[in-house]
């Protein structure tokens, strides 16, 4: 299966053709050329589920291509297995898709899966991912009682948990976010011992985009709207760079099967585009400088100018960054596209 790298989040075209087996090779001889001691232990094929972490000054993001994913708006389910199964194999370096869950996370983990409810009927996609998702990770040897979705459809059949009721109420203390005030968070984050971060990619009228980091930020906690101001900044990167959050936060999986490249994140349909793309990264910053890149790309097909001027990034990005809750700047992010 053809793969290539790019190292620039902007520049996403193909660069390079190779095999899985070689690329892993490659990479981890790279690495060693270059000096790299923190290559991601998963890449050296140790055994640990703490063990995906980034270099220092490097992260890396794995962005998945099937043109045939989706036709006439249906999304194949058994090409969005394969273009899972190999974001999870190239991210993690494991060949098993067993290997790569079980890396990330451990059996006894309480995983909460935050999907993205707006926007999410127009789109049509988050029940295909939710049950690919849901499949995979049973398969996997992960019990279906340890995962909780939040803000994702029914499906038929489906039998894992989902937060409603009990789950869907708040936690008793409020938490600090440093200049941009207070709130409570969904007391579902004290059952779940680890996230999976399932955001789509769609502009945002006060944000400028919406992806991994405002999934969480304004997703988890009771009043949302209260953090608005200066379009979310700095309210979006200090509340990810909470604890609650930080330590929590294992996957990053960015639903880019189609994605809003205008008007705000309403998803009027004329403003919709189907890249047939997932993200994949453990860095929710780098994800969503990647993705913030695939929108200004989907715009310049469709005739449309960048999302802000001179390439500067949308100001919760560099925020995000300067607090250590990962890497916006391009030249420290590792892109890796792989086309199915």
């Amino acid at each position: 299966m053809p793969e290539s790298e790019s190292e620039n989040p902007m520049n996403l075209a193909c660069r390079d053709t190779t095999t899985r087996r070689g690329f892993l090779g490659k990479l981890a001889a790279g690495a060693a050329a270059a000096g790299i001691s923190g290559l991601p232990r998963a890449l050296a094929g140790a055994n640990s589920p703490a063990r995906l972490v980034a270099p220092a000054g490097l992260s890396r993001v794995v962005r998945t291509v099937s043109e045939g994913i989706i036709t006439a708006q249906v999304v194949h389910r058994t090409i969005l297995r394969d273009t899972l199964a190999e974001g999870l194999r190239i991210l993690t370096g494991h060949e098993r898709v067993a290997d790569a869950w079980n890396s990330l996370f451990e059996p006894k983990d309480v995983i909460l899966l935050k999907f993205n409810q707006s926007a999410a009927d127009r789109l049509g996609t988050s029940p295909a991912l939710a049950e690919v998702l849901v499949e995979s990770l049973t398969a996997s040897g992960f019990a279906p009682e340890r995962l909780m979705l939040l803000e994702v459809p029914d499906w038929e059949g489906a039998t894992q948990r989902r937060t409603r009721g009990a789950d869907m109420r708040w936690q008793g203390s409020a938490v600090k976010f440093g200049s941009s005030g207070e709130d409570v968070f969904l007391a579902a984050l004290d059952q779940a011992t680890a996230i999976i971060n399932v955001p789509f990619i769609k502009t945002h009228s006060l944000a400028t985009m919406t992806g991994c980091l405002k999934n969480l930020s304004h997703g988890l906690i009771r009043h949302p709207a209260r953090f608005h101001a200066g379009g979310c900044d700095p309210a979006i990167a200090e509340i990810n760079a909470s604890p609650e959050i930080r330590r929590k936060l294992r996957l990053n999986i960015v639903n880019g099967l189609r994605v809003v490249f205008e008007g705000g994140s309403d998803a009027d349909p004329k403003w919709i585009d189907a890249p047939g793309t997932l993200l994949l990264g453990t860095d929710p910053v780098a994800c969503d400088s990647v993705g913030y890149g695939i929108l200004n790309e989907v715009r310049s097909v469709r005739g449309l100018p960048p999302l802000l001027p001179k390439a500067a990034l949308p100001r919760q990005l560099q925020s995000a960054e300067r607090l250590g809750v990962g890497f916006a700047d391009a030249e420290r992010i590792k892109v890796f596209t792989t086309r199915l």
